[in-house]
């Protein structure tokens, strides 16, 4: 039986189990994958790979809400980030991208002026309220050995 499981890849349990049983008794067949039952994102394939040959860099949260949103995908995002995952070489390497390039590729983030803004927090000195100025120390880099000073009405 253990020769049997070994070369079956199933357990020996399994392998006993259907020996027992009366009749011929064929096991479950595996997909070459080892997965025995085909995964709710496997529907949605397609349309995962059609997005990533759109936009190869697609986040997965991004894939994942679209697919909620306009195509009534159930599964959780753990599922799409997966698969994402195993899928973004693949589709990369069908666009002529190397994996080198795609690790050297990033995303270019953009918005219209004024819609966002960026805020560095940090400790910028102290305050002379009482006095009427406030003293300010730079605390990027860039900006070091310059002082602000301005009067406070």
């Amino acid at each position: 039986m253990s020769e049997i499981a070994r070369e079956t890849g199933l357990d020996r349990k399994t392998v006993r189990k259907y020996l027992s049983a009366p009749g011929p008794a064929t096991p479950p067949r595996r997909s070459p994958n080892g997965r025995s039952r085909a995964r709710l994102i496997d529907e949605f394939a397609p349309l995962v790979d059609a997005m990533l040959r759109a936009e190869v860099l697609m986040k997965a949260a991004v894939i994942h809400e679209r697919l909620v949103v306009e195509y009534g995908f159930t599964g959780n995002y753990q599922r799409v980030k997966l698969y994402v995952q195993e899928a973004r070489p693949r589709v990369a390497e069908e666009l002529g991208i190397t994996p080198k390039e795609l690790a050297g590729l990033h995303r270019r983030f953009e918005v219209i002026p004024g819609a966002q803004a960026q805020v560095d927090w940090g400790d910028e000195g102290k305050i002379l309220a009482h006095v009427g100025i406030v003293v300010r120390t730079p605390t990027r880099p860039a900006a070091c050995g310059s002082v602000v000073v301005r009067p406070v009405y």
